[in-house]
C-alpha cells in the first residue's frame, strides 16, 4: 500500500498517524488511575472500560511505555519535569477530564534532540491508548466501493498498529531520520518483491518477512522479522533492523545496515550501569553514614577487635625490642651502660645532639655517596655504603631507645607505683623490660580505651602522650649515642672506673674533700670575726 505525507514524521508519531483524522472518536473511557511519584519513579498507570491498560513509567533514567524501554532522561531535566508536572495535574482529575488532559498535553518546545523524540513516542502512546476501538460502521449511501476498501485498509492498519505496542519503541527508534515522504507499510504480512519490480520509496515491514529480488528506490525498515537480499537486488538507501535478522546473498545495499535493536540494548546497558553505580554510591554513603552516628550493630565488636590487636601489636613490639636489649646486654654490655648514663645525666643535651643528628642523616648520607663515588677506589666502599649506612642509623635508634628504656625501668624499680616492685634492678634484662612497658603504657592504655564507647577524646590524648613520649625517648637515646660513639667512649666518667663500686669510691671522695673546703672556710670567718 503506497502513502504520501504533506510533511515528513520522525518515529512512532508517524506510525500512530497513518489513517484520517476522520477516524478519531470519543476517548476510552478510564475506570481506573494509579499514579506513583518518588525520587527515582514517576509512573501513570491506566486502565480502561474494554479491559485495555497503559503504563508510561519513567524510572531510574529510563523511559518506560509498557515493559519497552523507549528513551532515556536525566533526574531534574526539562523532560523529567513536564512529566512530574502532568502527573500532578492528573491526581485530581477522572474519566473525561483526566482523558482530555492527557489528550491536550504538549512536550516543552526548547527540549534537546534525544528528549524531544522520547517526549513524541510519549506523547504518542498516551493519545494511542486514549483511541476507543474500531466499531463497525454502516456502509453510507452512495459510497464506491473501492472508497470502502480504502478506509477498511486504513482501520486495519490501524488496529493492526496497536495491537503490536510490544514492537512500538523499536518501530520508533527504526524510523528515526528516514525518509517518510513517500512509505509502503505492511503490517503482519510477508512481502515479496520480484525481479524487475521496483518500489519507490521506503519500505516498512512490521511482523513480516521481506523478500527483495528486485530494487528498493529508497530505505528498508524491517521489524520483527526477517530481510532476504536476493542475488542482484538492490536497496538504494539503508537497511534498518529492529529484532529481526538479514540475508545479503550478493545483494547490493547503498547505505548502511543498522540494527537498532543492537543499539537499543547498548544503550540500555549503559542505562543499567549508570544506575548500578548511582546504587552502590548510594549504598556507601548510607554505610559511611551509620558507620559515623554508631548505627551499626557490628561497630561495637570492631572496636573490641580492633582494640584487642592494637594491644597485641604494641605487645609485639615490646617482645622484639626486648630480645634485642637483651642481647645488647649479653654482647655489649659496658656499650649499653655508657649510652644509659650519658642519656642519665644530660637528658637536655643528649635530646639537642639527637635533632641535629636527626636533620643530618640524610645530607651526610648524601654528601658520602658524592664523596665516594668521585674515585675509582671509593666506589666498592659506595656500594657497602648506600646500605649500611640507613642500618646503622636504625641500629643506633634502636641502641638509644633500650637504653632510655632501661634507665625507666630503673626509676619504675624506685617509685612506690603497684607492680613496679617486681622490676629487679640488679637485672638489665628485667630494667629494660619494665621501661619498654612503661614507654609504652600510653599506646597500651588507649587502645584499651578504644573498646569502651564514648571515649575517643580520651583515646586521642592517651595517643598524643605516647607519641611524644616516643619521640623524646628516641631523641635522647640517639643523641646518647652519638654522644658516646654508641658507647665507645663514655663521656661522664673514666674509662678505668668500670664498675658501681669504683664510681661510688669516686664519688665518695669528691664528696669527703667538698666537706673540708667547707669547713676551712668556715674557721677562717671565725677567727676573723674574733679579731
Amino acid at each position: 500500500m503506497l502513502m504520501s505525507s504533506r510533511r515528513p514524521f520522525l518515529s512512532l508519531s508517524f506510525a500512530l498517524l497513518l489513517v484520517p483524522a476522520a477516524l478519531v472518536a470519543q476517548d476510552r473511557t478510564v475506570v481506573s488511575k494509579e499514579v506513583s511519584v518518588g525520587r527515582s519513579e514517576a509512573t501513570l498507570h491506566l486502565e480502561f472500560a474494554d479491559k485495555g491498560r497503559l503504563e508510561v513509567s519513567f524510572r531510574d533514567g529510563s523511559v518506560l511505555v509498557g515493559d519497552s524501554t523507549v528513551g532515556s532522561f536525566q533526574a531534574g531535566d526539562a523532560l523529567d519535569r513536564a512529566w512530574r508536572e502532568l502527573l500532578g495535574k492528573a491526581v485530581s482529575l477522572d474519566d473525561g477530564a483526566l482523558a482530555g488532559m492527557l489528550r491536550s498535553w504538549s512536550p516543552p518546545a526548547d527540549l534537546p534532540a534525544q528528549s524531544e523524540q522520547t517526549a513524541k513516542v510519549v506523547d504518542q502512546a498516551i493519545r494511542a491508548a486514549l483511541e476507543p476501538p474500531e466499531a463497525p460502521k454502516p456502509e453510507p449511501k452512495g459510497t464506491a466501493k473501492s472508497s470502502q476498501a480504502a478506509d477498511t485498509g486504513s482501520q486495519s492498519l490501524l488496529r493492526q498498529l496497536l495491537g503490536r505496542t510490544d514492537h512500538l519503541a523499536e518501530l520508533a527508534v527504526a524510523l528515526d531520520d528516514v525518509d517518510t515522504d513517500h512509505i509502503q507499510v505492511h503490517v503482519g504480512e510477508d512481502v515479496d518483491v520480484g525481479p524487475g519490480e521496483t518500489v519507490n520509496g521506503t519500505l516498512l515491514s512490521v511482523g513480516g518477512d521481506v523478500k527483495i529480488s528486485g530494487t528498493v528506490d529508497g530505505d528498508v525498515v524491517v521489524v520483527n522479522g526477517s530481510l532476504e537480499l536476493m542475488p542482484g537486488s538492490e536497496v538504494d538507501g539503508d537497511v534498518r533492523l529492529a529484532d529481526a535478522s538479514v540475508a545479503r546473498n550478493d545483494g547490493t545495499v547503498s547505505g548502511d545496515v543498522v540494527d537498532v535493536t543492537a543499539n537499543q540494548q547498548d544503550l540500555e546497558s549503559q542505562i543499567r550501569a549508570q544506575v548500578r553505580q548511582q546504587l552502590q554510591s548510594e549504598l556507601r554513603d548510607r554505610t559511611r553514614v551509620h558507620e559515623e552516628h554508631g548505627i551499626s550493630l557490628l561497630a561495637p565488636i570492631r572496636s573490641v577487635v580492633h582494640g584487642l590487636g592494637g594491644i597485641i601489636q604494641n605487645l609485639f613490639t615490646i617482645l622484639i625490642l626486648g630480645l634485642i636489649g637483651a642481647g645488647v646486654v649479653t654482647f655489649a654490655g659496658t656499650n649499653i651502660d655508657a649510652v644509659a648514663e650519658t642519656a642519665r645525666r644530660t637528658p637536655g643535651r643528649a635530646a639537642m645532639v639527637g635533632v641535629a643528628g636527626a636533620f643530618l642523616l640524610i645530607p651526610v648520607w648524601v654528601l658520602g655517596i658524592v664523596a665516594l663515588a668521585v674515585s675509582i677506589v671509593g666506589i666498592p666502599v659506595m656500594i657497602a655504603w648506600v646500605p649500611l649506612f640507613p642500618l646503622a642509623a636504625v641500629a643506633a635508634v634502636i641502641l638509644g631507645y633500650i637504653a632510655v628504656a632501661r634507665n625507666t625501668g630503673e626509676w619504675l624499680a624506685h617509685s612506690n607505683l603497684r607492680f613496679t616492685d617486681r622490676i629487679r634492678i640488679s637485672n638489665p634484662i628485667h630494667t629494660i623490660a619494665g621501661g619498654l612497658i612503661g614507654l609504652m603504657a600510653a599506646f597500651i592504655a588507649a587502645n584499651v580505651f578504644s573498646m569502651v564507647p564514648f571515649f575517643g577524646f580520651l583515646e586521642g590524648l592517651l595517643v598524643f602522650a605516647g607519641v611524644l613520649i616516643s619521640i623524646a625517648a628516641t631523641l635522647v637515646g640517639f643523641g646518647a649515642v652519638l654522644l658516646t660513639r654508641a658507647g665507645t667512649r663514655p663521656e661522664y666518667y673514666p674509662t678505668d672506673l668500670d664498675s658501681d663500686a669504683a664510681w661510688s669510691a669516686a664519688m665518695d671522695a669528691a664528696d669527703h674533700a667538698s666537706a673540708r673546703a667547707q669547713g676551712g672556710a668556715t674557721e677562717e670567718e671565725g677567727g676573723t670575726s674574733d679579731a
